[in-house]
């Protein structure tokens, strides 16, 4: 071999030893988890943050199948962003097992999976639960089918075909059911809170949303499920629904209140060791701009907007009459229920979205628009108990909530408590509590 020829194989060699050596100590941030959650809004939200933090030469590469990776590098360090798309239990457990910092969720983590992380921390705390966005699913059928709204038992009979005819509901004709083939968000949010094991009935299917809702648009007995982000078009529209409570059209203001019964977030848990740049992630999808990267991916961010005042209120007159000239800000304060909330562990008063959405009603009202502004705050209960009961509950958390605003300079012209009379899904259990003691802010 030449002298030549020798030195340029010992450049090549070196070079490429200095790049394997280069992955090699690359720091890695491992996201594992929902399938959903890794296919656009992770890699999306992780471009952004990785941008904003000062990263360079950003680029995505599809490992594998299963494995988005994302490189960059800062003063010369590399970053390899890791986002394995698997499910929400799997991502939970490379968490618990030390294979990722991060776990993507489309829920939270049930009893036996808290459990099995119980070193994780308090993974109802704010610190370690991130709500990082909102998704749903859809239900819709023609314009002209004159059904305005469904239970979800009586939903559960159409999609399995006990109910065969539209005139057992009040409609007219032979039901149609469309649905996307394969596996889809919407289908896993369907099967989870509206089949519960029930099977299918035969259906006509799609290769997507777009196909099926054109289907439906043509077929005045059709019916199908789509995720909230499928537009929907002009000759179809979506159906009302209701859990043992009042029906709720999937509005952004229903959806992002999460008053709408399919509507569902999207989770980060950390465990509370981990790490600094894990941690900067799961805090920059709160913000703004990681909330605009929510947006931009096509899922409902969490970040208020002005409001409206719904065309028709459900509830008491004296509620009716306290808020009938206010605009509602689209979201519901939730609580950690003493000793066991939804998640299992009661973290504080509130819980982790609420923690952050009072920050963000309090930034919302300090914008020059709305300086000099009021608010309404209305609080709501369960209906387990008496209804002296849920009426002094639904005052306490309504009180809470002012005090909370005032103390951080917010007015608030009235806090009143309307008891049970307006709730979303039928009492029972505590997750029919979780989602019916809430309150609601309304701005004069």
């Amino acid at each position: 071999m030449s002298r030549i020829a020798g030195w340029c194989v010992a450049v090549l060699l070196s070079v490429t030893c200095a790049n394997a050596q280069a992955q090699v100590d690359a720091e890695r941030v491992r996201i594992h988890g929902s399938q959903t959650m890794a296919a656009r809004l992770v890699p999306a939200v992780a471009e952004s943050w990785l941008r904003d933090i000062g990263y360079q030469d950003i680029r995505r590469e599809q490992a594998n199948a299963t494995l988005t990776e994302i490189h960059a590098q800062r003063d010369g360090m590399p970053l390899v962003v890791e986002i394995q798309a698997s499910s929400s239990a799997q991502g939970f457990q490379d968490v618990v097992d030390g294979n990722a910092q991060i776990a993507m969720m489309t829920r939270r983590p049930n009893a036996v999976e808290l459990d099995a992380g119980w070193q994780l921390g308090d993974l109802a705390s704010h610190d370690q639960e991130f709500a990082m966005a909102l998704d749903g699913a859809a239900v819709v059928v023609h314009r002209d089918n004159p059904l305005p709204k469904l239970g979800l038992a009586q939903l559960r009979r159409v999609l399995s075909g006990q109910v065969r005819d539209w005139r057992e509901l009040g409609g007219r004709g032979a039901v149609h059911l469309h649905m996307v083939a394969g596996a889809n968000s919407a289908r896993d949010l369907i099967d989870e809170r509206v089949m519960q094991g029930s099977p299918y009935a035969p259906a006509q299917l799609h290769a997507n949303g777009e196909s099926l809702v054109k289907a439906i648009a043509q077929d005045p007995g059709g019916i199908g499920f789509v995720t909230l982000r499928q537009p929907w078009g002009a000759n179809v529209r979506p159906l009302a629904l209701s859990d043992g409570g009042r029906a709720v059209a999937p509005t952004r203001l229903a959806v992002q209140s999460e008053d709408y019964p399919l509507a569902r977030r999207f989770y980060l848990y950390g465990s509370q060791m981990m790490g600094a740049l894990s941690r900067s992630f799961a805090l920059y999808t709160m913000g703004q701009r990681g909330q605009d990267a929510v947006t931009r991916a096509g899922h409902f961010a969490l970040t208020l907007r002005p409001g409206y005042a719904p065309p028709t209120l459900v509830g008491p007159k004296d509620y009716r009459d306290l808020v009938g000239q206010a605009t509602r800000l689209p979201l519901s304060l939730r609580f950690n229920l003493t000793g066991n909330n939804e998640s299992g562990v009661a973290a504080s008063v509130y819980d982790s979205r609420a923690v952050r959405d009072i920050d963000r009603i309090v930034a919302f009202m300090r914008l020059p628009v709305n300086r000099g502004r009021r608010l309404l705050v209305v609080g709501f209960a369960d209906a387990a108990g008496s209804s002296v009961a849920a009426t002094m509950m639904s005052n306490d958390r309504a009180d809470l909530v002012a005090h909370e605003l005032m103390a951080r300079g917010l007015t608030v012209l009235h806090a009143r408590g309307v008891g049970a009379q307006v709730p979303l899904t039928a009492s029972g259990n505590l997750s029919a509590r979780y989602r019916n003691e809430r309150v609601e802010i309304w701005m004069l």
